[in-house]
C-alpha cells in the first residue's frame, strides 16, 4: 500500500535528497516546458496517483527546487512512476537559463588582461591574471607585483624606491578578492593598515537579475563580502550578458557611503605599463632590515643624492644585490656536462608557493627574452586541457555542464585534484609511462601482452607510491617471465645488459648513455668504459650463455653471483662503476649489483633522477621539455631554465618522490594555462612556454574521445557526473590502437597520414559512433524536449568541449533548419558529429 502524503503531514521545510539533486543537476538542458503540457501531466499523476504534484501552480524556473522540496512525495510513488517522474521532469525543469555571480566575472576579467579605472586625479590599472596593481597620478606612479612580492614607487624625482613584502594572506581565492576589492577601493596595499583590511575578504551573499540600460540588456548583480574583521562591503554591478564583463561598479562600505567607478579594457600590457612609469635606467633604492636604503645605480642611470630620506617611511625589507628590477635571486644554475652536475636541493616549500615560485621564474624568463606571453587560455580551452593531459580524454557533457556551474573560486584547482585521484589518471600515466619503458615494435604476446604490465603501473600510480620506490620495484622485479607485470621490463630487452643499461639511462636518467656503448661519446665527456661500467649493473642476473634470440617464459629472472660484460670486440673485463664515479664499495660487495645501482639511482644525492623525472614530466604537459629532448641531458641541450628544473626537482624530492604533486605543481603554474590559440604561433613564444603548444592526441587518447563522446558502452560511468574508460583488457580498443598507431616522434608533430584517416573516415568505431542504431549520443538526442539548436549544442560539447563559435552557427543553421525532424534531423546530425570526430580540433591538444 502506498501512503500518500497530504499537505497536512507534510514538513513546511522538506529536507532535499542530495542524490536526486545532482541527477537533477547533471541533466542536459532543456527549454521550458510550455504550461498546457504542465497541467497535463498533473492531471494524469493525479489520476493514477490520487494526488498531482501542482506543477502547473508554479513557474517553470522553479521547477527543479519544487521538486526536491517535494522529493518524500516522490519516493512515496510506487518505483516504475517515481522513475518515470523523475525521468520526466529532470529534463522538464533542468532549465537552460544562466547563472551569474562573482567567480565567473572575475575570471571573466582575468581572461581580458588589464582593467583600466579613471578615477579623480589618478588612473588605476589591474591585471589579475599576472597579479599586477598600478596606479598613476599627476604627483607619483606605485606599480605592485603580488607575485614577486615588490612594490616600485616614484615621485617626481629620477630615483625608484622598491621595497619587498608578503602577501597577508597566499591563499589563491582569498588573494583574488583582496586583489579585486582592492583595485577597486583604490587602496591596494597602500598602507599596511589596508592589506589587513581586506584579510580573510570573503563572499557570503550574492544575486542578480535582468534590466535594461542605455538601450541594452545587461545584468545587475549584488555581491556582499565580510571581511576577518566582520566589516561588510556591498558591491552594485552591472555587466554584459554575453561576456559576464562588468562595464560600472557602485562601492557601498559600512558607513553607506557611495562610490561609482566605470571600468575600460585597454589595449596594453602590464610590461608597457611598467616600462612607462619606471624605465629601467633609472636608480634604485632598496630598503634593509635597518631601515638604511641601499642605493642600486642601473647602466648609464643618474646618481641620486637623496635616496635616504626618499625611503625614511617605508616598511624595511632585506636588500637584494641584484641588477635593478630583478627581485628574485638565482640558484645556482647546471652549467656543462651532465657529468659534472651535482645533487639537487630539496625546496621546502609548500605546494602553492612552488607554483608562485614557477610563475616568477617564467615572467623573469619572458621578460630577460623580451617575450610577451600569450593570453590565458579559455575556460573551456583549460578543461579539456587537463582532462586530456591528466587522464587522456575529453571531459563527458555532464563532465562540462559540472565544471561550467561550479561558480567557486578555486575550481579549477578542485578539478584537478579531482582528476589526479581518479582512475582514468592512474591508467592513462601507467599507458605514458610503459610506451618508454617498452621499446617500440617488440612481440610481447607470448608473455600476456601489455595488459599486465599496465595494470601493475596503473595500480603504483593509483594508489600514489613514490616514484622512486616504484622505480625500484621494476628494476628489482624478480620470477619468471610468465609472470608478466614489471618483469615485461625484462622481457622486452630479452634480458640483455647493454639495452637495460640503455633504457634504464634514457628513462630513469634523461641521457643517452648508449651512444658510447660503441666508442667514446661523440658530444659528451661519456666513455665507452662508462657505459659498459653502467651495463655491468645488469650483467649478473640469470640468464643462458650467449646471444638470446628469442627469451622463454620459463626462464626465471633472479640475481646470481656470476656474469660480468666486456669491451667489444676485446676480453677486457669491465668493473660495475656508478655514473658519478663510485664503484662498488667492499661493504656492498656481498649485495647483488642490482640493488646498489637502483639504491643509488633513486637517491636524493643522484644528480640526475628528480631532475630527468620533472623534465618529463615538463615535457609531457608542454610538448617538449625544460631540456629538450626530454632523454639527451648535456652539453648539446643546456635547459631553458636551469633555476626551473631545479626548483621543480627540489619539490620532487621534497614531497617524497610524489608523482601527483609533480603534475599538479605544474598544471596549476600560469605557464600550463596559457592559450595556444594566439593570433600568430610564435616559435620563440613556443619555444619559451610562453604559449601553449598544440599536441597530437596518441591512438589511444583517439579512442578514448571517441567513446566518451559518443557513449558508447567502452566508456562507463562511475558516478553520475564522471566516467572511467576500460582500456586494460578491450579488445576493440587494442585492435584499433594497432590500427591507428602512427610512428614515434615529437609530441607537437602530427605524424598521421592516409591510414589514420581513412581510419577515422570509416573504420569500425567511427561506423558504430555515428551510427543511428548504435550511438548512444545520437539516441538520446531524440528526445522530444530538445530544439534542435540545443542538439547541435550537445554534438560540439560533447565532442570539443565548447559551443558552436558564431561562424559555426551561419552554416550549421542553413544544414539544419529549426523545424527538421524525424530521418532528415536525425541524418543531419549523424553528419555533423562524423564531421566534428573528424576535424583537426578534436584530435589535437590545445
Amino acid at each position: 500500500m502506498v501512503n500518500e502524503p497530504t499537505s497536512q503531514n507534510q514538513p513546511s521545510s522538506a529536507a532535499t535528497d542530495p542524490e536526486l539533486e545532482k541527477l537533477l543537476g547533471g541533466a542536459y538542458d532543456a527549454p521550458p516546458v510550455p504550461r498546457s503540457l504542465v497541467k497535463r501531466i498533473d492531471r494524469a499523476i493525479a489520476a493514477e496517483w490520487g494526488e498531482p504534484p501542482n506543477l502547473g501552480e508554479k513557474r517553470p524556473a522553479r521547477g527543479k527546487k519544487t521538486l526536491l522540496r517535494q522529493s518524500r512525495w516522490i519516493k512515496s510513488l510506487p518505483i516504475a512512476a517515481s522513475v518515470t517522474l523523475i525521468v520526466v521532469l529532470s529534463v522538464v525543469f533542468s532549465g537552460n537559463s544562466r547563472a551569474y555571480g562573482w567567480a565567473a566575472l572575475v575570471e571573466a576579467m582575468q581572461e581580458q588582461g588589464v582593467i583600466q579605472i579613471d578615477a579623480d586625479d589618478e588612473t588605476r590599472w589591474l591585471s589579475i591574471s599576472e597579479g599586477v596593481l598600478s596606479h598613476r597620478s599627476s604627483s607619483s606612479s606605485r606599480f605592485l607585483d603580488i607575485e614577486e612580492g615588490v612594490i616600485l614607487e616614484r615621485d617626481a624625482s629620477a630615483m625608484i624606491v622598491r621595497r619587498h613584502f608578503l602577501p597577508e594572506n597566499t591563499e589563491p581565492a582569498l588573494s583574488r578578492n583582496q586583489l579585486v576589492l582592492g583595485f577597486l577601493l583604490g587602496e591596494p596595499f597602500r598602507s599596511e593598515d589596508s592589506s589587513h583590511r581586506l584579510a580573510g575578504v570573503r563572499v557570503v551573499d550574492e544575486s542578480w537579475k535582468e534590466i535594461t540600460a542605455i538601450g541594452s540588456e545587461q545584468i545587475a548583480l549584488k555581491v556582499t563580502f565580510e571581511t576577518n574583521a566582520f566589516e561588510r562591503i556591498e558591491l552594485n554591478v552591472t555587466l554584459d550578458p554575453e561576456t559576464e564583463l562588468p562595464s560600472s561598479f557602485e562601492l557601498l562600505d559600512s558607513n553607506g557611503d557611495a562610490k561609482s567607478l566605470a571600468l575600460s579594457y585597454p589595449l596594453t600590457t602590464v610590461d608597457e605599463l611598467k616600462t612607462h612609469d619606471f624605465p629601467a635606467d633609472l636608480s634604485i633604492v632598496d630598503v634593509n632590515t635597518n631601515g638604511d636604503p641601499t642605493l642600486q645605480v642601473a647602466p648609464n642611470g643618474p646618481p641620486a643624492t637623496n635616496f635616504k630620506a626618499a625611503a625614511n617611511d617605508l616598511t624595511t625589507v632585506e636588500t637584494l644585490n641584484r641588477d635593478p628590477l630583478n627581485p628574485k635571486p638565482s640558484r645556482p644554475p647546471m652549467f656543462g656536462a651532465a657529468s659534472d652536475w651535482k645533487a639537487v636541493l630539496p625546496v621546502t616549500l609548500p605546494g602553492d608557493e612552488v607554483v608562485k615560485q614557477i610563475n616568477v621564474l617564467m615572467k623573469e624568463l619572458w621578460r630577460k627574452n623580451k617575450i610577451s606571453p600569450a593570453a590565458p587560455a579559455s575556460n573551456e580551452e583549460l578543461m579539456r586541457r587537463v582532462y586530456l593531459d591528466l587522464v587522456g580524454r575529453t571531459p563527458s557533457v555532464n563532465e562540462v555542464r559540472s565544471y561550467a556551474g561550479d561558480k567557486s573560486a578555486n575550481r579549477y584547482e578542485t578539478l584537478v585534484d579531482r582528476l589526479l585521484k581518479s582512475p582514468d589518471h592512474a591508467s592513462h600515466l601507467a599507458t605514458v609511462w610503459r610506451t618508454f619503458l617498452i621499446p617500440e615494435g617488440v612481440d610481447l604476446t607470448a608473455f600476456g601482452g601489455v595488459q599486465a604490465f599496465d595494470q601493475w603501473l596503473a595500480e603504483r600510480f593509483a594508489s600514489d607510491d613514490s616514484y622512486d620506490e616504484i622505480t625500484r620495484s621494476l628494476l628489482l622485479a624478480e620470477g619468471r617471465l610468465s609472470r608478466s607485470g614489471p618483469l615485461l621490463f625484462y622481457s622486452a630487452v630479452k634480458l640483455d645488459p647493454e639495452q637495460l643499461a640503455s633504457r634504464t639511462a634514457r628513462v630513469f636518467l634523461g641521457m643517452r648513455l648508449e651512444c658510447a656503448q660503441c666508442h667514446d661519446h661523440p658530444f659528451e665527456p661519456w666513455s665507452q668504459e662508462d657505459f659498459w661500467s653502467f651495463a655491468a649493473f645488469f650483467a649478473q642476473i640469470s640468464r643462458p650463455r650467449g646471444t638470446l634470440e628469442n627469451v622463454s617464459t620459463l626462464m626465471r629472472v633472479r640475481d646470481v653471483d656470476h656474469g660480468e660484460v666486456t669491451l667489444p670486440e676485446t676480453d677486457t673485463v669491465v668493473m660495475p662503476k656508478l655514473l658519478d664515479g663510485s664503484g662498488i664499495s667492499k661493504d656492498t660487495q656481498s649485495t647483488a649489483r642490482r640493488q646498489q645501482m637502483a639504491h643509488w639511482l633513486t637517491g636524493s644525492e643522484n644528480p640526475y633522477f628528480a631532475r630527468a623525472t620533472a623534465n618529463r614530466v615538463w615535457g609531457q604537459l608542454f610538448g617538449k621539455g625544460i631540456v629538450d629532448p626530454i632523454d639527451d641531458f648535456g652539453v648539446q641541450h643546456e635547459p631553458k631554465s636551469a633555476e626551473l628544473l631545479d626548483l621543480l626537482a627540489g619539490h620532487f624530492i621534497n614531497s617524497d618522490f610524489s608523482l601527483r604533486e609533480l603534475f599538479r605543481t605544474v598544471v596549476l603554474s600560469r605557464a600550463y594555462r596559457l592559450s595556444s590559440g594566439a593570433e600568430t604561433n610564435d616559435e620563440e613564444r613556443l619555444d619559451w612556454f610562453a604559449q601553449m603548444n598544440t599536441k597530437a592526441l596518441t591512438a589511444e587518447q583517439v579512442y578514448d574521445c571517441i567513446t566518451v563522446a559518443t557513449l558508447l558502452n567502452t566508456a562507463s560511468p562511475s558516478g553520475l557526473d564522471t566516467f572511467n574508460v576500460n582500456r586494460v583488457g578491450n579488445s576493440p580498443r587494442d585492435a584499433f590502437i594497432q590500427q591507428f598507431r602512427t610512428p614515434s616522434g615529437r609530441m607537437t608533430e602530427y605524424q598521421g597520414g592516409i591510414p589514420q584517416a581513412l581510419t577515422l573516415m570509416n573504420g569500425g568505431l567511427i561506423e558504430g559512433a555515428t551510427g543511428l542504431s548504435s550511438s548512444g549520443l545520437l539516441k538520446s538526442l531524440e528526445a522530444p524536449f530538445f530544439s534542435n539548436k540545443q542538439r547541435i549544442e550537445i554534438l560540439y560539447i560533447a565532442t570539443l568541449s565548447r559551443q558552436p563559435h558564431a561562424s559555426e552557427w551561419k552554416l550549421l543553421k542553413d544544414y539544419i533548419s529549426d523545424d527538421a525532424s524525424g530521418t532528415e534531423l536525425q541524418e543531419g546530425l549523424a553528419d555533423i558529429l562524423w564531421a566534428l570526430l573528424n576535424s583537426a580540433e578534436f584530435t589535437l591538444n590545445h
